[in-house]
């Protein structure tokens, strides 16, 4: 196979409205690149600043779907260029550094890029879930975009952010010359959303069953701003992460260990946190992916390690969760592989 790499258009800004930008159907996608640019006004505040990855949150929805009904990605763009972090072990280009604080702001130009993948990153064969997008009827990737105010936190009083203008860019890169009747897996993602209302050792959370799991990553926010508050971690609190079905544990670790583990698993630099208004020294420091928890279960690249639920009845996150602030919320982003339709059957049988 060849590769194929091209632009395939861009979007325009329009605020809480869908956009759709129909997308080539020739060859096997390996991915799409996004670059977000816009030019973005605020009026004073006195306090809040701007959420993790800002101005990602202009871009409130992504979604691929295929055939006009089946849904491959759904997602939003601030949790996607962290997902992109944690997968191709650096940070995705940001260039926002200029709207930092709640001052008032004018003409601010500020970029942020991520990728939707389809090849299976870190993975012995990452073709095996190329997206063939030869034989489907329909591909789209359908935008949400939100409002100006969005990219900034809940404490944030400033009166209003203003969009001047803002334009998504989408690039591809595709293979070429894929052997007729290669039949691949479905790379799936999407969110679960779960509202944390009060301190709890078992906070549940229930996900599908039936197909593959690659991997599944949760998001903890609060009041706007990702935190590790909601899933402690010091001497008095070291608040835990269960997966299971039945009584059968796949996951038990606590929270902060695991964070500090998937530092070296997804081999991720972080000098800045969301709070900070620029990168700290690494001499005697080095920070913690803040908010997320990377739940792998494919830990040498090959995807027969993934978490086979097609027998199983039922599968549970339960969480020792905190109530730290008003608005607390847990994102699960669930990686799912979808066997192709012959051998889901013979695995079935």
């Amino acid at each position: 196979m060849k590769i194929l790499e091209r632009e395939i258009g861009s979007i325009d800004f329009a605020e809480n409205q869908t956009r759709t930008l129909p997308l080539p159907r020739n060859y096997a996608y390996r991915c799409l690149n996004l670059l977000l640019i816009c030019q973005l006004d605020r009026e004073a505040g006195s306090e809040g600043g701007p959420k993790d990855s800002c101005p990602a949150q202009l871009v409130k929805n992504i979604m691929i779907r295929a055939n006009g009904r089946d849904v491959i990605k759904n997602y939003d763009m601030e949790s996607l260029h962290r997902l992109c972090e944690q997968r191709h072990h650096v940070r995705p280009y940001i260039y926002a550094e200029d709207f930092s604080g709640y001052g008032a702001k004018t003409n601010s130009v500020l970029k942020v890029a991520a990728r939707i993948d389809f090849e299976m990153w870190d993975a012995v064969r990452p073709i095996d879930s190329l997206l063939d997008s030869a034989g489907l009827a329909t591909l789209e990737l359908i935008v949400t975009w939100g409002t100006g105010l969005d990219v900034m936190n809940d404490t944030f009083d400033g009166a209003s952010v203003t969009v001047d203008s803002a334009q998504l860019f989408v690039s591809s890169v595709e293979a070429v010359g894929v052997p007729p009747g290669t039949a691949f897996m479905t790379n799936k993602e999407y969110m679960i959303r779960s509202q944390v209302t009060a301190a709890s050792a078992k906070h549940q959370i229930q996900l599908p069953v039936s197909n593959l799991y690659r991997s599944i990553v949760l998001k903890t926010h609060s009041d706007g701003d990702q935190v590790d508050s909601i899933l402690p971690f010091s001497l008095t609190n070291q608040n835990t992460i269960t997966l299971q079905a039945g009584t059968e544990v796949f996951k038990y670790r606590i929270a902060g260990c695991l964070q500090a583990d998937n530092r070296l698993d997804c081999e991720m630099q972080i000098p800045e946190r969301t709070g900070s208004a620029a990168a700290l020294n690494h001499r005697l420091q080095e920070l913690l992916q803040e908010g997320y928890y990377v739940l792998e279960f494919v830990k040498d690249g090959r995807l027969t390690e993934c978490l086979d639920t097609s027998k199983l009845s039922s599968l549970d996150l339960i969480l020792d969760v905190a109530h730290p602030g008003t608005d607390d919320f847990i994102d699960v982003f669930p990686v799912e592989l979808i066997r192709p339709a012959v051998e889901a059957a013979a695995a079935a049988g």
